[in-house]
């Protein structure tokens, strides 16, 4: 049986959740008002936000496995916004922020998970 949740790991899991709400606004905070995402990138950007949510539930409940994922699937994600930027997309303010807050906030989040006492509640012996 584990031990209690450490309070990292539930920080981490509010912020992981900030990130993905984040994530999932982003569409719609542009202040430009131009063209709106169509239904196919939508329909992607829910399932992607499905998976995250299964990703952050695993985590939550101690799963090792999940928490390796999360980082290996955010360090991968870490160049698109600045191959976005490099390829000229402009983007408002508003969104820099957004990305910003997204990135220390899955920052913090791993730090915490792969930090003492997050690392050692998901260790093999915690259960």
């Amino acid at each position: 049986m584990k031990s209690k949740k450490p309070s990292q790991v539930r920080v981490a899991v509010a912020l992981f959740y900030v990130a993905l709400v984040l994530t999932l606004a982003a569409p719609f905070i542009s202040s430009d008002f131009g063209p709106r995402p169509a239904g196919f990138v939508i329909a992607v950007r829910v399932v992607a936000a499905l998976f995250t949510v299964f990703l952050i539930e695993f985590i939550s409940i101690g799963k090792n496995w999940a928490r390796i994922t999360y980082l290996v699937l955010t360090v991968l994600a870490l160049p698109a916004p600045f191959m976005a930027a490099r390829q000229g997309i402009s983007i408002s303010n508003v969104e820099v922020a957004s990305i910003a807050v997204q990135l220390l906030a899955h920052g913090v989040g791993l730090y915490l998970l792969f930090t003492a006492p997050g690392k050692s509640w998901f260790a093999p012996s915690a259960r």
